[in-house]
């Protein structure tokens, strides 16, 4: 039997990316990206991990002072409502975590997408920079 419900889902995402226009989309996740590490970067006890002079996928991962990646997840989801994704030596890169040197702690991962919105990058600067008090 054929995924019916999966076809007709691709289908319809397909419609939504033409109709919304892939430049349109990437450029509103790298803004509300760029957003995000701008109000994050300078931080007392946050490490911004990557290199943000040039264009790069709207995805940053960070780090605040020694807390556990794990941890600092699951603070952002309960007290602030905030889906990240943590991990130590995980993020399908075990070996970008050996280069970072983020193998124990891991890093907290957080992604942009077309439905995110300011108030919700926002939010994040202000629930990461309450984690780092």
């Amino acid at each position: 039997t054929l995924n019916t419900h999966g076809i007709a889902g691709l289908h319809a995402a397909l419609k939504f990316i033409e109709k919304a226009d892939v430049s349109a989309i990437g450029a509103h996740e790298r803004a509300l990206m760029r957003r995000f590490y701008d109000g994050v970067k300078d931080l007392d006890g946050v490490t911004v991990y990557g290199d943000f002079t040039h264009e790069r996928t709207a995805v940053v991962a960070l780090n605040i002072a020694d807390l556990d990646s794990g941890e600092v997840a699951d603070a952002l989801a309960e007290d602030y409502g905030i889906a990240t994704r943590s991990g130590a030596g995980a993020h399908c890169a075990p070996r970008m975590h050996e280069a970072l040197g983020t193998v124990q702690q891991g890093a907290v991962r957080f992604s942009f997408s077309y439905f995110n919105t300011k108030n919700e990058v926002d939010t994040a600067i202000a629930a990461v920079r309450e984690l780092a008090e």
